[in-house]
């Protein structure tokens, strides 16, 4: 085989940039729709603070808590492009695409799990409010300043 009819995925740092953000968007997709039918309320909201009160769950009801959407769509859009960026990231320093380079990714997606997602509820909410900002200003850059 000519190795110039070879993808290659990993030729620059914008093409690993360019997959981070169209897996956050792909993550973000599911897990919007997830945070439409999800039982468990959003954090931060009325419903967590009352279970996390009385320790007793009462699940929300399929679209009863529409404000769920844009946390579920936020921790799953990160989750994946935490995976992506990893794993391109890797496979564009060792100039070869495998399976290692995904299975690195996700290896990697268990730290920030702990360290960010899981850590606390504050600072969940804290992590979906940098990163809905981050996306906030993406749009206004692409479409005001651009």
């Amino acid at each position: 085989m000519n190795d110039r009819s070879v993808f290659m995925s990993y030729k620059s740092s914008k093409t690993v940039a360019a997959e981070t953000v169209y897996q956050f968007l792909h993550g973000a997709l599911y897990g919007g729709v997830w945070g439409l039918v999800t039982p468990f309320p959003a954090p931060g909201s009325a419903a967590a603070l009352k279970e996390a009160a009385t320790g007793v769950f009462r699940p929300v009801p399929p679209f009863g808590s529409v404000s769920t959407a844009p946390s579920n769509a936020i921790f799953f859009g990160s989750v994946l492009a935490i995976q992506r960026f990893s794993a391109k990231s890797l496979e564009l320093m060792r100039q070869t695409e495998d399976v290692y380079n995904d299975l690195f990714g996700f290896v990697m997606i268990y730290p920030y799990y702990t360290s960010i997602l899981n850590h606390s509820e504050r600072r969940l909410i804290r992590h979906n409010r940098a990163i809905g900002g981050a996306v906030l200003l993406a749009v206004i850059y692409a479409n005001v300043l651009a």
